[in-house]
């Protein structure tokens, strides 16, 4: 993690201080969280939706930081610590974080995507460990904090950082991606997320396709070639020339692609087209899985891994939370995969669900954000895509998951549906299926923080 000297913080801020600062004190770390501030951070308060971070100060202090950044605006700094003014905290994290990541002689692996992203980081980085001192973003820190938070958080001698970059907005990646200089940059989807900021689909490729931007100039772009709306946008979007292209997907016009796949509930066999592997296997669940996995090989090849430490590293993927993750309660399994919702992403965990058996299987499904005016019939778009699956039972949780309970009952055979306004109403009803021998699925937006069911089925069980 960054680690300097006060007097080389403020030179790169061009920051005022008050009161008495030793100059020559170092800080080790940078922390946006009080709760989880250590000795000798650099305590960065940030000012969000609910909360200002700069209440929280003395909190800090409590645990020993070195040094704290205060925003100009905000009345009584502390005078029990060093103080460092800027106009503004989270702008000064970003300089800060530039600064530190120019200093690194790391790799640097940059990803995007409306699905995926997470997993083939995860996937990735799994890999490149086998051969390289690996970090990457942990959890959702991918947003504009996030990813200076995470350079930061980057250790003098890593060697590669696979760093994940979120987009809520136009211009989002763009300003991560010349942040982060990728010397590999990977699109691994473009969807129908967060369209509420844009006008279009092909608005949001444009908008991931700003990757680019960043990418160094002899550096790899690694993209989903099976898309025609990826393929499209690249074929128009201007690309620094040095900069090498491949691609990856089921069909054989790709630079690797998926030959076979069989999947289990154990994990995804698979072949790719590239005859130096023979069969490899990944210990997650769904088809998508094997395609991330072929963006994280063409990464790891540009990198110089052979065939055997790509085949090993496949095998020690540490896998981020509520995606996919399988939970046993007596006779009861359920698929949790809380994490995110999309038409796209519910499709997938419904086809990775057609392989749970069960005497009865239920979906339970809530609210996806970000849809305006189009909610309602993407919603109900939803609940009619049901029939092609074997459910017995529908359980909607939110106002706009009504809709996929309206799709569902006008369009499909299942036969029992019924809606709940809260996690809690539902968590109630399911409880008396903890005996049962049934399979369940909850998939919902991350706001809904539907894990909840999951957890307060373990609890009932314990009762």
């Amino acid at each position: 993690m960054v680690k300097m000297y006060i007097k080389e913080l403020i030179d790169i801020l061009n920051a005022e201080i008050v009161g008495n600062i030793d100059l020559n004190k170092y800080f080790k770390g940078i922390c946006i969280d009080s709760r989880k501030a250590s000795e000798n951070n650099l305590f960065v308060p940030i000012e969000g939706e609910t909360t200002n971070g700069h209440k929280y100060v003395q909190d800090a202090i409590k645990q020993g930081i070195s040094a704290t950044l205060w925003n100009k605006k905000e009345s009584s700094p502390p005078d029990n610590i060093g103080v460092i003014l800027v106009d503004d905290t989270v702008e000064a994290l970003q300089k800060l974080s530039k600064a530190y990541r120019n200093k690194l002689k790391t790799k640097f692996i940059g990803i995007t995507g409306s699905n995926g992203k997470t997993s083939t980081k995860d996937i990735t980085a799994g890999i490149l460990s086998q051969k390289y001192k690996t970090q990457k973003t942990i959890g959702n820190y991918n947003t504009e904090i996030g990813v200076p938070y995470t350079l930061l958080s980057l250790d003098e001698d890593c060697e590669v950082a696979v760093i994940e970059m979120g987009m809520e907005r136009k211009g989002e990646i763009d300003f991560l991606t010349k942040l982060v200089q990728p010397d590999i940059g990977i699109i691994t989807s473009v969807g129908m997320v967060h369209i509420d900021n844009f006008s279009s689909i092909e608005e949001i490729a444009k908008a991931k396709l700003e990757l680019v931007n960043g990418i160094k100039d002899d550096g790899l772009f690694i993209y989903f070639g099976d898309d025609s709306l990826i393929k499209n946008t690249v074929y128009n979007t201007e690309i620094n020339k040095g900069i090498r292209k491949a691609t990856f997907g089921l069909n054989n016009t790709n630079t690797l692609w998926l030959e076979k796949i069989d999947e289990k509930l154990d994990g995804i066999t698979f072949k790719v087209s590239d005859n130096d592997f023979d069969e490899l296997f990944i210990e997650m669940l769904g088809k998508h899985q094997a395609l991330n996995a072929l963006a994280a090989i063409l990464a790891a090849k540009e990198l110089g891994m052979s065939p055997e430490e790509i085949k090993l590293g496949l095998s020690k993927i540490e896998k981020t939370g509520l995606r996919n993750e399988v939970i046993n309660i007596n006779n009861l399994t359920i698929l949790n995969d809380c994490y995110k919702s999309n038409p796209v992403s519910i499709m997938a965990a419904l086809d990775i669900f057609e392989m749970f058996k069960g005497d009865k299987k239920i979906a339970v499904l809530g609210d996806m954000l970000g849809y305006r005016e189009m909610s309602h019939n993407i919603h109900y778009n939803v609940g009619e895509g049901l029939k092609k699956y074997n459910i017995d039972e529908l359980v909607t949780i939110g106002v706009e998951s009504k809709f996929i309970a309206k799709g569902a009952r006008e369009n499909t055979n299942i036969k029992k549906i019924i809606e709940f306004d809260t996690k809690e109403e539902a968590a109630k009803y399911l409880r008396k299926y903890l005996n049962d021998s049934v399979s369940i699925l909850i998939k919902g937006s991350r706001f809904l923080k539907l894990e909840y069911i999951a957890n307060t089925l373990k609890e009932y069980n314990g009762d």
